[in-house]
């Protein structure tokens, strides 16, 4: 039951049309809208790209999945429709985007094997 808490209070930042819930004094608030701040436009954007993402290959790995980042994975598709594989894919694509130099490290280090 905590665990669900947890999760809604989390996943309460990412949410753009998130009204807020009843007091618990039983008077009703006004309920209001927020506008998507620019970061959260930016996030929707990213996750847009992962939904579109194209995985070429059938090859699969187990990989072990660190504690702190389970329970955001647990909830990417439920919440925002993504698909756990397409998300660690499009890491992966962006960080070798954004380190070359890693693969080249890499095959230079394979052809002194």
């Amino acid at each position: 039951m905590a665990q669900d808490e947890y999760i809604k209070n989390l996943m309460s930042n990412f949410r753009p049309d998130r009204t807020s819930p009843k007091p618990a004094s039983g008077k009703m608030r006004k309920l209001t809208k927020r506008a998507p701040l620019n970061h959260d436009k930016e996030i929707f954007h990213q996750l847009e790209n992962v939904r579109d993402l194209r995985i070429e290959g059938s090859k699969k790995r187990l990989i072990k999945i660190d504690e702190r980042h389970e329970e955001i994975l647990k909830v990417l598709y439920p919440v925002f429709s993504v698909d756990v594989t397409r998300f660690i894919n499009f890491l992966l694509t962006r960080f070798f985007q954004d380190h070359p130099e890693l693969i080249e490290e890499i095959r230079e280090s394979f052809k002194k094997l």
